[in-house]
């Protein structure tokens, strides 16, 4: 049975390694020409809804929508 702390460890290190590979590609084995996740492909793969090999593809895909901010809601005057 595993222990707690090595689980937490556990999540900690993939969660390490997930940013050292969206940051810093040319580290992985094997070596591709890869270039540094940037934008929705970033918080794409961070979030585990895909993988890296597959991240850019689909954030420039036009599939998923573009991060935006909700409107700001303008208030009347009202006398």
């Amino acid at each position: 049975m595993a222990t707690v702390p090595h689980e937490i460890k556990k999540i900690f290190q993939s969660q390490k390694d997930r940013l050292r590979n969206a940051d810093e590609p040319h580290m992985m084995r094997p070596k591709q020409d890869r270039k540094p996740l940037k934008g929705i492909a970033r918080s794409l793969y961070l979030n585990r809804y895909a993988k890296l090999s597959k991240a850019e593809k689909l954030a420039s895909s036009g599939f998923v929508g573009k991060e935006t901010t909700p409107a700001k809601k303008e208030k009347k005057d009202e006398k």
